[in-house]
């Protein structure tokens, strides 16, 4: 008699498909550092880079991660994307060879690709195990909410001892709400992933990820002594985004293009209000701001900014150099401050005046159509997408008045973040593909 021929299910052959999970203890401990590695620049900008480093060598030395190929195939599946990301590097090379100061923006060009390929191999150190991926994010998870409970909501709320502890190592001269404020964008950048990661996960992780929210949400209060207006502002744009994507679900396609059509419209009409109503550079001493926010000063930066904008419009002054361009280090009448102090506070406008208006459009074409690839995924019931679209948002949302776009820890956490999401959707694109070879965005 013949055994029967069934067909196998699909959970059955995605198990066939996907590489069994043979991680050693080292391994373990590299997929570890990575949850640990965002949370931990509470401490200090610089103590991501250890934690990196075992991930790195790890994704590097094993066998069954073949990063150059992971890129090959990343290429493959996204031809458009990568093509116009090549473009915008050759854009900015040429922007750096031109610059005020070649060095120093060569130097930033090539961190700034590092950190590119930083996130390549991250996800693709991740991608083939789902026990490693999940290991990640649990490790995540778990740092992200004992740093934030038991060391930043204790010290700015109950008792500042857990702070005093690190000032015997920082220094006596740390101020507390001062140390902590730039972690209140990272807080607000790890939060969509580890809210996903905790649904993924489900058991405690889910309830550590959900109570993370409102203690977020108080660290970036502070008191209201010092809250982070940038962060609320990214998380806010988050949300936004979220409810609109879920009721984009609903909508017929003509409306959706109508909806996406009328908010670049206001975009940039809103865009176009907040620059006609800058200041000229130099300001005089009893001059009154013509906008309601932000605050004078960076009013008065923003403005400088433009006017290196038409100084400069098509190649820029060159990558992390608007802080030495003329009259930059002048000081402002009344403020006692510089009209740049190290960079613009917003990275549309940074972009802009050092690399050209030929620069920041190519770089916002392939941002474009990164945002374009994760929505359409998210509308398409892809939580990965959705989550990789929330950290998009605060980050690119709070760089609109955070840190320096240049900054090397700033992007260095947006792309370890980032390659959580990714690495699961390539994971699970893979499951469904079944026997196909290929990975894609």
């Amino acid at each position: 008699m013949k055994p029967e021929h069934r067909i196998p299910m699909p959970e059955e052959l995605s198990s066939r498909t996907r590489p069994r999970d043979e991680d050693g203890r080292w391994t373990m401990f590299a997929t570890i550092c990575i949850g640990i590695a965002v949370p931990a620049v509470i401490f200090g900008r610089a103590t991501i880079v250890p934690f990196l480093a075992a991930p790195i060598l790890a994704a590097l030395l094993r066998k069954d991660i073949k990063v150059c190929q992971f890129a090959i195939d990343i290429f493959q599946q996204n031809r458009l994307l990568v093509i116009v990301v090549s473009a915008t590097i050759v854009f900015w090379l040429v922007s750096c060879i031109t610059s005020i100061e070649m060095f120093k923006s060569l130097s930033t060009w090539a961190r700034t690709l590092a950190i590119v390929a930083l996130g390549v191999i991250l996800t693709a150190y991740l991608t083939p195990s789902r026990s490693r991926l999940n290991l990640a994010l649990k490790s995540l998870i778990l740092t992200s909410f004992g740093i934030l409970a038991f060391y930043a909501i204790f010290s700015v709320y109950i008792h500042p001892a857990p702070f005093e502890i690190y000032r015997l190592v920082k220094g006596p001269q740390s101020i507390l709400l001062q140390t902590l404020k730039p972690y209140y964008s990272v807080a607000a950048c790890i939060l969509p992933i580890i809210v996903w990661a905790g649904l993924r996960l489900g058991s405690i992780y889910k309830i550590l990820s959900l109570l993370s929210i409102p203690l977020t949400l108080l660290l970036i209060y502070a008191k209201g002594i010092q809250p982070g207006l940038s962060a609320l502002f990214g998380l806010s744009g988050a949300a936004l985004i979220i409810v609109l994507i879920l009721a984009l679900k609903r909508l017929p396609v003509l409306y959706t293009r109508i909806f996406v059509i009328s908010m670049c419209v206001v975009t940039t009409v809103s865009a176009t209000y907040v620059i006609n109503g800058l200041p000229t550079p130099p300001v005089s001493l009893h001059q009154l701001p013509e906008l309601p926010l932000p605050d004078w000063h960076r009013q008065v930066i923003w403005g400088f900014t433009i006017e290196v904008i038409k100084s400069t419009p098509f190649l820029g002054v060159g990558p992390n150099t608007i802080n030495l361009s003329p009259g930059a280090k002048e000081l402002i009448p009344g403020l006692n401050q510089e009209y740049i102090p190290s960079h613009p506070h917003n990275w549309l406008l940074e972009i802009a005046a050092e690399t050209g208006l030929v620069g920041l459009t190519v770089f916002l074409f392939a941002f474009l159509l990164a945002i374009q690839l994760l929505i359409t995924r998210a509308i398409g019931n892809n939580a990965e997408a959705l989550a990789a679209t929330a950290l998009s948002a605060t980050f690119w949302i709070s760089s609109l008045a955070n840190f320096s776009i240049w900054a090397t820890w700033w992007l260095t956490i947006f792309s370890v973040l980032v390659s959580f999401p990714l690495a699961a959707m390539i994971a699970d694109h893979r499951c469904k593909a079944a026997s196909k070879d290929f990975t894609s965005f």
